[in-house]
């Protein structure tokens, strides 16, 4: 301490440095407290952006929402969009909180909000960029948050998903019927022309859409000279006569003892996404079950992920039918999800606060609708999701060709290769 007056002047000196540094102190906490910014739909909305977003992890909630969708002894073929569906239940988690958020990230596997929201932006980032970067195929996606407009939003919720949100009058339900189908069939261009009715959207608080679209060219074309009538056994006593493609090419083939079957890869132009085939062996089942039902109860993430390893590239002589069809799933997907776990999404204890900070909304109703076309060009597909808001060189002989006949029920799917991400998944039972 300066006690006397000789110290004056060094007693000065030192107040003032010890000032200056309480100051500089003081400037330093205002500073640190003046960028913290507060959050919205998650606990950092303002995470990095992943480069390359890796959606592997949701590969659990795809498969076991197709596995809900097609119990053992299940009729007809089955075709619909995980990541479709994911989409939307992912923007019903950016709205919630509480129970009803933990259950759905424990649905739909995911591991933080943080992340989720940093991997949302990211992919639909990379998917924009494809979309003016390249020609070779189309992949699609766009979200809505359509909220009524008697809903008192949280304005944050507007800057961090400004492309998604849109402010709606759902006591016009005609119009606001036609807003969302334009917005689903403008993206699945004109395949999805019906999404909704006037009679699903009046009066609701909010309505989360998303649309998905595919189109590809195979690497390696069929020749439509090369299709031609064969039997597809939809049982081994029973067959119908179908269009099957055939060529002899290249492709990644291998056999998965876990799942009974074998697995081949057909690239798209570019590469960047795939067709896989799961084709069980015909002996797969036993007298109670099919092969393609023994597949089903053994397909998971593990026994989906290692067959993956076990593919190399070989001669295949590749036949394959020619199909279309499409699907529209309503109760099914409600009742789907709540067997997954996400329960208060549909009860009136629903907490997408977030959103609504009044929580008078809940997830009333589902609806999704999904469409593919495989020829010998490629494969296009589309589909829609809404919730809807209630209140080497060898100098041997050369190899022979592998066999792959799909003439009997098999499972199949379109990958996007870059983020290992199942954009569509169904099965073929019968022509």
């Amino acid at each position: 301490m300066c006690l006397s007056v000789p110290h004056l002047g060094r007693c000065s000196s030192a107040l003032v440095h010890r000032m200056r540094q309480v100051w500089r102190g003081a400037l330093l906490v205002v500073t640190l407290v003046s960028v913290v910014r507060p959050q919205c739909v998650s606990d950092n909305d303002h995470l990095p952006l992943p480069p390359t977003p890796d959606l592997a992890h949701i590969t659990p909630f795809s498969l076991d929402l197709f596995k809900q969708f097609n119990p053992p002894n299940t009729p007809g073929n089955f075709f619909f969009s995980p990541y479709s569906i994911w989409n939307a239940l992912v923007l019903a988690y950016f709205g919630s909180g509480g129970r009803t958020r933990q259950q759905l990230q424990e649905t739909l596997h995911l591991r933080d909000s943080a992340l989720t929201l940093a991997t949302y932006k990211a992919l639909d980032r990379l998917y924009a960029e494809r979309q003016a970067n390249t020609s070779e195929y189309v992949i699609d996606l766009a979200n809505k948050v359509y909220m009524d407009n008697n809903v008192t939003l949280r304005e944050c919720v507007k800057d961090v998903l400004p492309k998604e949100v849109q402010i709606i009058d759902f006591s016009q339900a005609a119009a606001s019927a036609e807003t969302i189908n334009q917005f689903v069939s403008k993206t699945t261009r004109g395949k999805i022309p019906v999404l909704v009715t006037a009679a699903d959207v009046r009066d609701v608080p909010m309505v989360l859409v998303n649309a998905a679209y595919f189109k590809g060219l195979w690497l390696t074309a069929f020749k439509k000279q090369d299709t031609s009538k064969r039997k597809f056994f939809t049982t081994p006593d029973q067959h119908t006569l179908v269009d099957m493609m055939t060529q002899t090419a290249d492709f990644r083939i291998g056999d998965s003892s876990q799942l009974g079957a074998t697995v081949l890869e057909m690239p798209y132009k570019g590469k960047a996404a795939s067709m896989l085939v799961f084709l069980p062996y015909t002996t797969a089942g036993d007298d109670a079950t099919t092969p393609l039902d023994a597949m089903l109860r053994r397909l998971s993430h593990n026994t989906f992920t290692d067959a993956l390893t076990k593919l190399r590239t070989q001669k295949v002589v590749l036949k394959l039918p020619k199909f279309k069809f499409e699907q529209t799933i309503k109760e099914e997907l409600k009742l789907a999800i709540e067997r997954l776990g996400s329960t208060d999404l549909f009860t009136d204890g629903a907490d997408l606060s977030v959103y609504d900070p009044s929580r008078r909304v809940k997830v009333g109703k589902t609806i999704h609708k999904a469409v593919v076309e495989v020829n010998e060009e490629g494969a296009e597909a589309a589909a829609a999701t809404a919730l809807i808001g209630a209140i080497s060189l060898s100098f041997g002989l050369p190899p022979v060709p592998r066999e792959f006949t799909c003439d009997r029920p098999f499972i199949f799917l379109i990958r996007d290769n870059h983020t290992n991400n199942i954009l569509f998944l169904g099965v073929y039972r019968k022509p």
